[in-house]
């Protein structure tokens, strides 16, 4: 009876501080953006708590303004708790985005932290005819390219070899891809190695060109910081060069696509 009293009283004491809690918008994380390529980029985040209401909604914002919200470019992931990591395409080229996760509850909308990125540009060059490369040392009609996995280490886990049935020179663009993806579209730069063989290239390939020919000039690999361009049109890609040096001796220019 005495532990009884107790309860009451102490329910009579603090029964208006619990009526009276003060509920918050909810709390969310913003991942880094990655994978910026033309017209894409890898974005993502996390309700990390939901402030006391339940979050009906969550994902991310967009906008070329430097404060994002949901009346702007939205994208929903979600509700209640939980974290995501999405591409998200239809990005204009050569073009500064802000974004941010948000979440939204009964209080209100809660937003991450804001970040910006910038997508690459457009060819810098356009060349007239598919399936031809100008070596600088000589012109090499492309009749075979096709996509295979790797041999070598740290080669990243899709190749496309090129090659002519009239050269003994092949072409060979290495990425690294989540689950061999073919590379999306966009400006690509040459490494010598990956940064991580468990993600997405982010926007890197390894170029080579090998040439065992009588008389060849030996082939050679590509020196870091070359763009190549990469144009995915429903799974139909096309490689553009415009002037990428390779080795000592080559220069390429021209495309080449794999469908």
């Amino acid at each position: 009876m005495k532990k009884l009293i107790i309860v009451f009283a102490l329910f009579t004491l603090f029964g208006c501080e619990i009526e009276n809690i003060d509920f918050i918008t909810p709390i969310v994380l913003t991942d880094e953006p990655s994978s910026v390529l033309t017209n894409s980029a890898v974005l993502g985040g996390e309700v990390v708590a939901e402030g006391g209401k339940d979050v009906i909604e969550y994902g991310v914002v967009w906008s070329e303004n430097s404060s994002p919200t949901i009346n702007d470019n939205k994208s929903v992931e979600g509700e209640r708790l939980g974290s995501f990591s999405n591409l998200y395409s239809n990005l204009k080229s050569n073009t500064k985005y802000f974004y941010s996760a948000y979440a939204i509850s009964e209080i209100g909308v809660g937003y991450g932290k804001v970040y910006e990125f910038t997508t690459s540009s457009e060819p810098s060059c356009d060349p007239a005819i598919d399936n031809r490369i100008d070596t600088g040392v000589n012109q090499i009609n492309i009749d075979m390219v096709k996509n295979q996995d790797p041999t070598g280490f740290n080669d990243g886990n899709i190749e496309f070899e090129a090659s002519s049935g009239f050269s003994t020179a092949r072409f060979f663009l290495q990425f690294n891809e989540i689950n061999k993806s073919l590379p999306l579209t966009g400006e690509y730069k040459t490494v010598d190695l990956f940064d991580n063989q468990s993600t997405r290239s982010n926007g890197e390939v390894k170029l080579k060109i090998t040439d065992f020919g009588l008389g060849s000039l030996g082939g050679g690999s590509a020196p870091i910081g070359e763009t190549v361009y990469v144009e995915n049109k429903d799974g139909k890609i096309t490689f553009i060069f415009c002037g990428v040096n390779v080795g000592d001796v080559y220069n390429l220019s021209g495309k080449f696509t794999y469908e």
